[in-house]
């Protein structure tokens, strides 16, 4: 080493010893910070925890995305021990595992999870645990989510490396720091056997099952680190939330109301901003308004939004010029261009495709706090008469990404289930649904509504063979059946599905995909017909009546823009006209006034279901 090296090298040794300087004082602030929050706290005489778990979570959260270099694991760990040290400079903490059957691993987890700051200890019972929780400054670990006290809650839970919880913890934390809060009215929770998980299922078995349709990452240690970013993530969707749209699914299921699903084919991160997320919404509720001027049941609002972001592909590559390469699945999975560099699969993009639907997500939630003006200006618009009702705007997807719908899945001790977090609903798609597959293995433990999409390859015995491992409980609200055949396919297929599930007493519900059994060439251009599309609804409805089935609802590819993929329609749109804003990334989607059309021909449809029960 040179004498030029040398200095440099002390140089750089000088500056990370001012950096660990810093770094101290910056530590021992943070404690006499602490410290004054707790005598604040003593000063105003709160009794509770000085732990304050929703807190640490937005700071972890609010670190990772300000990070740019900072692994998300060194972020989680080094905060996680600083703010353990934090608690102990508030108040000694102490940890208190009730018995288990893995004492050692239960102790290791829980240090693991908590941090080194605080002491541990074995009670010897369940309830000694919860007495030194609710009488000092202690966390109780149980094996089970249970408090004996009103002053005590659920906060966490102390996981193993499968992700099962190994212990619940519980202590005097504020309502807000609760792992599962008290639902609104309208949210409020049913009985938990209705949404129990299978007792053989875990979020990984789907893991021993062949998988198909999933991209074919180079760097699998690259994909680890985002499935376990992701596993670190606030949940997109609540329980409370899922377990309404279960309830709303079951009126359908017993032939009160009618369910619109709707949205892109392929969500895009280029295109993404929110006025394309409010023309959504808007498209919905106007859609929404229509049907429901015609049904005495409830409109279910079903989007296609924030989770839409990959697809099945018929060929998993493409030649072009001599050139082979990865097919486009989407952007959570990788480029539209035709190049190596944008076609080869990226798991960051699973995190560009979380960032994105938490964003949709808020959005939808903020346009719904003005449902009620936006029902005034459609009643408005369309002279519709009748009262103005709140409407409920849930989010739906393909369960078709399964490392990413892993990661996100959640477990919920008052449901004593599973959920998928990443939507409201999943559906599985008709490439994907193999009895003994990857994804019907995911999907039959998470207690998310579930969709199957039912196409011409699907055979009564199969069929029912799927409804049973799906919802072998036949419980209302669980499944819903899309069919999606085609035009000209719909009549010999569909009639013997509905009598057979029918027949077997299944409580599901049958709606109808218009879209894909009806996409045709039109030279370079795929497309679909508004005729074809509206004769397979037509057909769905009289074959529902025929088979003494209630047509529940419809799934539709559509756009709240003015694009020109689909042709005919009140505007009719002819062959010429897909030059002009052919901007889908997949498949062809209705326009808003294309939508708008098939909205009132189904009203048309529905009006005589309601001058029946009305008689």
């Amino acid at each position: 080493m040179t004498e030029q090296q040398s200095r440099r090298l002390a140089e750089l040794r000088g500056e990370l010893d001012r950096i660990d300087d810093q770094i101290l004082d910056l530590i021992e602030q943070r404690m006499a910070a602490a410290s004054a929050i707790a005598r604040a706290k003593d000063d105003e005489g709160d009794q509770r925890l000085k732990l304050r778990p929703r807190r640490q979570a937005q700071i972890v959260e609010r670190l990772h995305a300000r990070a740019t270099s900072a692994r998300p694991e060194l972020i989680a760990n080094v905060w996680r021990e600083i703010m353990a040290h934090s608690l102990q400079a508030q108040a000694a903490t102490e940890i208190v595992l009730a018995p288990s059957d893995t004492p050692e691993l239960l102790e290791a987890r829980a240090r693991a999870h908590f941090g080194s700051a605080a002491a541990i200890r074995f009670a010897v019972s369940a309830a000694q645990a919860l007495k030194a929780a609710l009488s000092g400054e202690a966390i109780a670990v149980l094996q089970e989510p249970i408090s004996g006290d009103d002053h005590l809650r659920l906060f966490d839970m102390v996981l193993g490396e499968d992700r099962q919880p190994l212990g619940f913890a519980i202590g005097r934390v504020a309502a807000e720091d609760a792992l599962a809060e008290e639902a609104p009215e309208k949210k409020r929770r049913v009985r938990f056997a209705d949404h129990q998980s299978p007792s053989d299922w875990t979020p990984v078995g789907w893991r021993e099952r062949r998988a198909e349709q999933q991209p074919d990452y180079p760097d699998a240690g690259a994909l680890q680190r985002v499935e376990r970013r992701l596993a670190g993530s606030a949940p997109l969707v609540e329980v409370a939330d899922i377990i309404h749209l279960r309830a709303s699914l079951s009126q359908v299921a017993n032939a009160q109301g009618f369910i619109l699903q709707g949205g892109d084919c392929a969500e895009s991160f280029a295109e993404f901003n929110a006025e394309k997320v409010r023309t959504t919404y808007k498209l919905l509720l106007q859609m929404g308004a229509l049907l429901r001027s015609a049904t005495a049941g409830e409109v279910v609002h079903l989007a296609r939004i924030a989770g839409q972001f990959a697809k099945p592909r018929s060929a998993g590559s493409e030649t072009i010029g001599g050139v082979t390469l990865p097919s486009y699945r989407g952007d959570a999975v990788n480029g539209p261009a035709f190049t190596a560099a944008s076609r080869t699969p990226d798991p960051r993009r699973l995190l560009d495709a979380h960032r994105q639907a938490q964003v949709t997500i808020e959005l939808l939630h903020a346009y719904a706090s003005a449902s009620y003006a936006d029902l005034a200006e459609l009643h408005a618009e369309t002279g519709l008469e009748g009262p103005l009702r709140p409407v409920s705007m849930f989010t739906s997807h393909e369960a078709l990404l399964l490392n990413y719908e892993q990661a996100l899945t959640r477990w919920d001790a008052p449901s004593e289930s599973w959920w998928a977090t990443t939507g409201h609903m999943l559906w599985i798609g008709d490439r994907t649904r193999q009895l003994d597959g990857a994804h019907v293995e995911f999907c039959r433990g998470v207690a998310n509504p579930i969709g199957l999409k039912c196409g011409p390859s699907l055979k009564v015995d199969e069929l029912l063979r799927l409804v049973e491992r799906l919802d072998p409980e036949n419980r209302a609200g669980r499944l819903v059946l899309i069919g999606r055949f085609g035009s000209a396919k719909v009549a010999e297929h569909l009639p013997e599905l509905m009598r057979a599930t029918r027949r077997a007493g299944r409580n599901l519900v049958w709606t109808i995909d218009p879209m894909h059994g009806n996409t045709r060439s039109a030279g370079a251009r795929k497309t679909r017909l508004v005729s074809d599309i509206l004769a397979e609804i037509a057909a769905f409805f009289a074959i529902a009546r025929a088979e003494g089935v209630h047509p529940g609802g419809m799934h539709l590819e559509m756009t709240g823009g003015d694009v020109t993929e689909c042709l005919g329609g009140s505007a009719s749109l002819v062959e010429e006209d897909l030059e002009r804003r052919y901007l889908t990334h997949c498949d062809p989607r209705l326009n808003r006034g294309q939508a708008i059309d098939v909205a009132a021909a189904v009203a048309g449809l529905l009006a005589p279901e309601r001058r029946s029960d009305a008689a």
